[in-house]
């Protein structure tokens, strides 16, 4: 069963898939790192600087669906190592901790090969091709806040949207 994933707002996992059942995240891993200097430029940090990197098993239906890898500049961060990351997006914990609704993401959206980890903890066969969603995310004011690289299992997920031609 492949589970609807719309690309028409800008929403958290959980958000998305509500009416499908609860997902529930693993971290994995979180703390922080020296931003790689791809990361460090998408949001707008000096090379180097420390980010909060969180990575998370996400499943619905207790079957794994993603693996996520976010970077978050360290003094947003920083608010997220207590909070809970296994039941919250951390779309609504972002707008909570700054006090600011988020405002728009750049998205790339492609068909890459599952690597050695990725297949290991989505359970899927190495070499598998899953969705690699790569999501620059930005609070309302433009700030970029979210770098997120997201794998899910393409035989989990399918990813639509409504798109409205303008000339």
């Amino acid at each position: 069963r492949k589970y609807p994933h719309g690309l028409d707002r800008l929403m958290g996992l959980a958000e998305t898939l509500h009416e499908h059942g609860r997902v529930t995240n693993e971290v994995r891993t979180m703390g922080p790192v020296a931003a790689p200097l791809p990361v460090a430029d998408r949001l707008r940090l000096p090379a180097g600087t420390d980010v909060l990197c969180i990575e998370r098993l996400r499943r619905l239906g207790g079957l794994p669906l993603s693996l996520d890898l976010t970077y978050i500049p360290l003094d947003i961060g920083t608010a997220l190592l207590d909070c809970d990351l296994e039941n919250t997006d951390v779309f609504r914990l972002l707008e909570a901790v700054t006090g600011r609704p988020l405002g728009h993401a750049e998205m790339t959206l492609e068909a890459v090969n599952a690597d050695a980890h990725s297949a290991a903890v989505l359970q899927a066969p190495r070499g598998a091709a899953v969705l690699m969603l790569e999501r620059l995310t930005h609070l309302a004011d433009g700030r970029p806040v979210d770098l997120e690289f997201i794998r899910f299992r393409g035989d989990r997920i399918t990813m639509s949207g409504l798109l409205h031609r303008s000339l």
